[in-house]
């Protein structure tokens, strides 16, 4: 889930389908995963003080905005008029809808990444590829592909608000330095999890009917993450100044070529979650080279006195929000370690239904991203009337349209387990996870509407804090220590709505003291 049942999912906060990479939330997450994800985001000014919520005051009493400024007024382009930008100055419900759906969209493309590797892989190679593709291999990548969605997420905040602020060339001096951030941080999660495949994979008490599998996915879709932190670093700019169409039209053509030698590989030459594996890495190598093209006339070239000043703002609004997506994902792994001890056919299932409720993830990372890009963007352009009716806005339309979604996943359970397994104790074992845990996933809601607008105001840290105690800590402790006391699937599922409601509550307290801070301004 960006945030839950499986380690793979994202979008945005920690779907089971974390390989896929957010929106959406990847995402998401949702993640998010797998990209979803899965499953799974500012200024230096003090954020307790209403001079932190308008990038433009905070930047004019410091060093890095008398550089910006400078760096701005070397281009021609900061000398044009800006035409009318919609999400500061048009109607919030309907601008709200028009980014939200290119957003979908692209959540859409990007789980199809996982869902047709799942399709394909556990009706010809069988339910212990399955269960490589989306177990505890998939669970250890979602940790690296939802730090990465986290991140980018962050650093898409600083863009949108210096897009908001019209600071053109600071806008490009730090999309450029978040891109070399982003290549770093990719290489470093390449190198663990290929080097340590499979002392990780041991630890986690994997099968030893997957366990060849598992380590072929592992290391092969390992060679994958720096390309995939590129392309989150680039997709979360380029949807953070308000272009969601691009990013859209780079994932349906990625996709279709990702099914494409989906059939090659698994269906063709047989290979299994390896094939399965190797297509998703080279789907993730075109898509940041695409991302990267599209950004050539964004990305400032020339050498910049900002850029180690903007490095470490990057870092302070990324760090914390990567953090925070890891610690779903490492929560949900801690739960996989435990899924694992019931057999292949659980693991099978759980990986299935990672894929399933990634629309959900979907869903809800979608709409994350539409309340930090709508509150960042105002906040940076002085609009801070429209804050929260972009918040309330959002919160309306979430609980409506998740509610008929958790209805239909609801409903159609069984079949849509059907679809990734022909075992019927597969299917059977699946179907009862999802009729148990779906009613609660209106729990989660309520923490992707505050998490996402606190982001966008600029405030990451308590709610990174937050997240750790009511969800990391939480949930782990419960996988630990409840989960042996009653050894049971529906005993695991019960930790994801338990530490929902936890954060939940923990984050009304905190979202309320804040907007009280910054007094009647928001």
């Amino acid at each position: 889930m960006s945030e839950p049942v499986t380690p793979d999912s994202r979008t945005n906060e920690n779907s089971p389908s974390v390989l896929q990479t957010a929106a959406a939330k990847n995402a998401t997450t949702v993640a998010a995963k797998a990209g979803v994800t899965a499953p799974p985001q500012v200024s230096a000014a003090d954020s307790s003080s209403p001079a932190a919520l308008q990038v433009s005051a905070a930047d004019s009493d410091s060093p890095a905005a008398a550089q910006a400024s400078a760096a701005d007024s070397d281009s021609p382009a900061d000398s044009r008029a800006r035409a009318v930008n919609p999400i500061t100055e048009g109607i919030i419900w309907k601008q709200i809808l028009f980014f939200f759906f290119p957003l979908l969209l692209s959540s859409f493309f990007q789980q199809l990444y996982n869902t047709v590797d799942a399709l394909i892989v556990g009706r010809i190679a069988g339910k212990e590829a399955l269960s490589a593709v989306g177990g505890s291999a998939g669970s250890v990548l979602g940790i690296f592909i939802m730090f990465y969605v986290g991140f980018s997420g962050g650093a898409a905040v600083l863009a949108a608000q210096f897009f908001g602020a019209k600071k053109d060339g600071a806008l490009r001096d730090a999309v450029r330095t978040a891109l070399l951030i982003s290549g770093i941080l990719g290489l470093t999660g390449a190198v663990l999890c290929f080097g340590f495949a499979h002392p990780i994979l041991a630890v986690m008490h994997t099968p030893d009917d997957i366990m060849g599998p598992s380590l072929w996915y592992l290391r092969v879709v390992s060679l994958g993450l720096i390309p995939n932190a590129v392309y989150n670093m680039g997709a979360a700019v380029l949807r953070a100044i308000g272009d969601s169409r691009r990013p859209l039209a780079i994932l349906i053509f990625t996709c279709i070529t990702n099914i494409a030698l989906d059939f090659l590989f698994v269906a063709g030459l047989r290979m299994g979650a390896a094939g399965a594996a190797a297509a998703t890495a080279l789907c993730q190598l075109l898509s940041a080279v695409l991302v990267l093209i599209v950004l050539q006339k964004t990305v400032f070239t020339r050498s910049s006195k900002t850029a180690a000043i903007l490095a470490g703002r990057i870092l302070k609004l990324g760090l914390p929000l990567g953090f925070a997506e890891v610690m779903y994902t490492f929560a949900n792994v801690v739960l996989m370690a435990v899924v694992n001890g019931f057999g292949t056919d659980t693991v099978a299932a759980y990986a299935a239904y990672g894929k399933i409720d990634a629309l959900f993830w979907m869903v809800v990372g979608s709409f994350g991203i539409s309340i930090t890009t709508f509150v960042g963007q105002n906040i940076g352009a002085g609009r801070r009337d429209r804050v929260m009716q972009s918040i309330w806005d959002c919160t309306v339309m979430m609980f409506l349209v998740l509610g008929m979604v958790i209805a239909a996943l609801y409903i159609f359970a069984y079949p849509l387990q059907q679809l990734f397994c022909a075992d019927p104790n597969v299917v059977e074992i699946g179907g009862r996870m999802m009729r148990f845990l779906m009613p609660f996933y209106f729990l989660y809601i309520p923490i992707e509407i505050m998490f996402s607008a606190l982001r966008g105001m600029g405030d990451s840290v308590i709610p990174t804090i937050i997240t750790f105690f009511g969800v990391c800590v939480l949930r782990s402790v419960w996988g630990l220590a409840v989960v042996p006391l009653h050894h049971t699937v529906n005993m695991v599922l019960l930790g994801f709505p338990v530490t929902w409601a936890v954060t939940t509550i923990a984050f009304a307290i905190y979202f309320s003291l804040y907007l009280r801070r910054q007094g009647p301004a928001i």
